[in-house]
């Protein structure tokens, strides 16, 4: 069975990382590289304190670039997140989509985030 869904979904980059030290220094850094690199952080979603999930659009010949300007930021992508960065540098895709999933080492589980109140 195939589902309309998986076309889309196999062509999404999904790397993961680990950040060490301070989560906030570690975001700014890591928003830096991908200004660096010339991608897009299109939506990011917090989870307490232990990870952050950034959705992202970048050009398939700027994909490497994004891997060392995050490298450099102090992320240590896993080994399928290197993987998936091979492959779709080969892209040719005029715009790749992806998501970034930073798990915080030394973040705060128990971190409460304010949530907006909703008018009407």
């Amino acid at each position: 069975m195939h589902w309309a869904f998986q076309d889309r979904w196999d062509k999404i980059l999904r790397l993961q990382a680990i950040a060490r030290g301070d989560r906030n220094a570690a975001t700014f850094l890591v928003s830096e590289a991908f200004n660096e690199a010339g991608a897009s952080i299109v939506d990011v979603h917090f989870f307490s304190g232990v990870r952050t999930v950034l959705t992202f659009e970048v050009a398939p010949d700027r994909v490497r670039a994004l891997e060392e300007a995050l490298v450099r930021a102090g992320l240590e992508l896993d080994a399928p997140s290197a993987a998936v960065v091979a492959s779709a540098a080969n892209a040719h895709d005029v715009e790749l989509e992806g998501t970034l999933s930073i798990t915080f080492a030394e973040g705060d589980p128990d971190l409460k985030r304010e949530v907006p109140a909703v008018p009407g």
